[in-house]
């Protein structure tokens, strides 16, 4: 996989290269702010690929908190939207 040209293709390198990641992972590697609404304009073209599992925790306030753990096991159908977007 080559590097990104654009957006669309960075957040399809994201899932293809990382395991298991969330926001903030990628906003401290490559302060890439835009992840969620890239992936959600793939998602809406092309259909889910994602697995999205919701991790609940405590904030610093005492509330109730969460955040998304991004992942895709479809790796054949990431190269492939890569090469067309």
């Amino acid at each position: 996989m080559n590097n990104p040209n654009n957006q669309h293709q960075q957040v399809l390198w994201y899932l293809y290269m990382w395991d298991n990641f969330s926001l903030v992972d990628i906003i401290e590697d490559s302060l890439f702010i835009k992840f969620q609404s890239r992936l959600s304009d793939l998602e809406i073209k092309h259909g889910e690929f994602t697995i999205k599992t919701r991790k609940s925790f405590i904030n610093r306030f005492g509330r109730k908190s969460s955040y998304y753990i991004y992942s895709c096991e479809n790796k054949k159908l990431l190269l492939d939207l890569y090469e067309k977007v």
